[in-house]
């Protein structure tokens, strides 16, 4: 089979998949087109065999349609329905070619998603009948579309979670501080500042002995806050992660909003304990508040630092307790799970 994608940003772990279904699948292809490659989140990519990148510049709208009338895909796979070229390629070619509305959107009750709802259901279920979204709480939102439950796919954002278990594995040495880990780009929705604000809080009388490494980049990263015991490590390569993963002890992702959050299955795999804003909506799958973590107002830095605190007064044999049930949450799909949902909407 032949799958073709109309991607905007590309990521790791869309790799990761891509790798994982062809190596079950070897007789497949994959094409890609993307958006360039954004500073902010600057991936050297290892290309697997059987997936063509094709960047949309330089394509261009006709060169898209072309490239469907050669490859003749099996399915096509559209992210979202912002692009207007996407968009009008899949009025034009859906009559031919099946297509699969990829979205990570959420229903968030807003005066502007009621205004467009009737718009967006006319729009998408004029293309395809079928959608594939990252979990519960965009399901719920694409069954606001118009979509048959039966008919909208979970799963779409998935991790690779053996190279993360295979992490977890390695011994972490106790002789050293204890750290936060937050690996996010360096943007107002990730709430780095609600972040660094808890975080100083906790060092005011100067007995807090843990540290804080901020792994990003992005247009906040020139203004970044500097304090004793936060480390700004910059962008960090996914085969990186290693180590990483092996000085640092719970994961923290404080943004305003998250549509998703892939690192959230990452580091729970890897067997980190969480602490999430409730604007980060893996947490609905992967996180269980006070089992593996902790769930703070989004945009609250006195709810993050009472998070915070209560991990840090956590002993090591609860820090292992809460890691262990991280990476049990994190199984719930993989890479493996996804190639067999691309299958499958190939013949429903």
């Amino acid at each position: 089979m032949t799958f073709l994608f109309l991607y905007t940003e590309l990521a790791g772990y869309s790799m990761d998949c891509f790798r994982e279904h062809l190596r079950i699948h070897p007789e497949d292809s994959i094409h890609v087109v993307h958006y360039p490659i954004n500073p902010e989140a600057p991936f050297q990519f290892n290309v697997p065999v059987g997936v063509v990148l094709h960047e949309k510049k330089k394509l261009g709208s006709e060169g898209i349609y072309d490239l469907i009338k050669q490859i003749r895909p099996s399915v096509i796979l559209m992210s979202g329905w912002q692009d207007k070229d996407y968009l009008r390629l899949a009025r034009m070619a859906s009559k031919t070619y099946r297509f699969v509305l990829c979205l990570d959107n959420t229903w968030r009750n807003t005066w502007k998603q009621w205004l467009l709802l009737l718009p967006a259901r006319f729009i998408v279920r004029s293309i395809t009948r079928f959608c594939w979204v990252p979990g519960e709480p965009q399901k719920k939102y694409a069954v606001l579309l118009g979509f048959n439950p039966d008919n909208v796919f979970t799963g779409f954002y998935a991790a690779n979670l053996q190279r993360y278990r295979d992490i977890a594995t390695l011994a972490k040495s106790t002789d050293r501080p204890r750290r936060f880990l937050v690996v996010a780009r360096y943007i107002p929705q990730k709430g780095y500042d609600i972040l660094w604000k808890a975080f100083m809080a906790l060092h005011k009388d100067g007995s807090n002995k843990w540290e804080l490494w901020c792994a990003g980049t992005g247009s906040l990263y020139e203004h970044r806050i500097q304090f004793s015991g936060i480390r700004h490590l910059g962008f960090v390569q996914p085969n990186e992660m290693e180590y990483l993963i092996s000085q640092t002890d719970v994961f923290v992702l404080p943004s305003r909003f998250e549509p998703w959050g892939v690192a959230v299955q990452e580091f729970a795999a890897a067997g980190m304990p969480l602490i999430l804003s409730d604007a980060v909506n893996a947490h609905h799958a992967f996180l269980r508040h006070q089992g593996n973590g902790f769930l703070f107002k989004s945009g609250d830095a006195e709810s993050l630092q009472d998070a915070m605190q209560t991990m840090m007064n956590a002993s090591d044999a609860q820090l292992l307790k809460m890691g262990a049930i991280s990476a049990e949450l994190a199984g719930v799909y993989d890479s493996h799970a996804w190639s067999a949902t691309l299958h499958k909407l190939a013949s429903v």
